[in-house]
């Protein structure tokens, strides 16, 4: 989903917040509410020396807004910072938890999904940004707000040299929406990107975490791509009756 506190630039080519634009149409974006990112030791005993560890691991909750745990709610997806898929999800198990092992040192990222279930609500970000240290724990708070939202809402993640469906598109192809849709492209990346092309013509430069969405009002296939990552930064939008 198109989430994140940052504000979003609507094709009206106003700059607006996500939550203004979407709850002006009645149709809300999601968003994920993070707790603090608390990085702990791994205890050993004492005199007792042990091979360096190099990874970590990522221990995550997933509760209501009244805070209850979610048992089986949606996925957690891993990304790694520049907004690629690791490959690894996770579902929370019977008591609203999950866990990502093995994580080699550096930056993450994890984004919620269950769409027509549950959505994270702004002005919490989302995907959650979180950090990797050998030998340590870092605990991730996901809090979620039930309900069925989003039904026309269509998320790009705009990465570093790379745009894709969510959560499960190929990285600079195209992606097939359905007039009246709410396109939205989201960086998750480090750098500053846009979306140039299309009858929209341009997002303007979207900072990291800021949003650009588009109402697909007209039938056609529309290429696209990053004016500051060209030619890798590519892709196309087709938009059906």
């Amino acid at each position: 989903m198109c989430w994140m506190s940052a504000g979003a630039r609507a094709n009206d080519r106003s700059a607006v917040s996500r939550r203004d634009f979407l709850n002006g149409l009645s149709r809300t974006a999601g968003g994920l509410l993070v707790g603090s990112a608390v990085v702990a030791c791994g205890g050993g005993g004492e005199g007792v020396t042990e091979p360096a560890q190099q990874t970590g691991v990522a221990n995550g909750l997933v509760t209501d807004m009244q805070g209850v745990p979610q048992a089986g709610l949606g996925s957690l997806i891993l990304l790694y910072n520049d907004g690629r898929h690791t490959g690894d999800r996770a579902t929370p198990d019977a008591n609203g938890r999950f866990r990502f092992t093995n994580l080699s040192r550096g930056n993450y990222q994890i984004r919620f999904h269950a769409p027509g279930k549950a959505i994270v609500p702004e002005p919490f970000p989302h995907p959650i940004r979180f950090s990797i240290e050998a030998g340590r724990t870092t605990d991730v708070s996901v809090r979620v707000k039930l309900g069925s939202y989003n039904s026309n809402l269509v998320e790009i993640y705009t990465g570093d040299d790379f745009y894709q469906l969510q959560p499960d598109g190929q990285e600079n192809a195209e992606t097939v929406v359905r007039l009246g849709d709410l396109v939205c492209w989201y960086n998750v990346g480090v750098s500053v990107h846009t979306v140039t092309g299309g009858p929209w013509g341009d997002s303007g430069d979207l900072q990291k975490s800021q949003a650009y969405i588009w109402t697909a009002d007209r039938v056609g296939l529309f290429a696209f791509g990053c004016k500051y990552h060209q030619p890798e930064q590519r892709a196309t939008l087709r938009v059906t009756a």
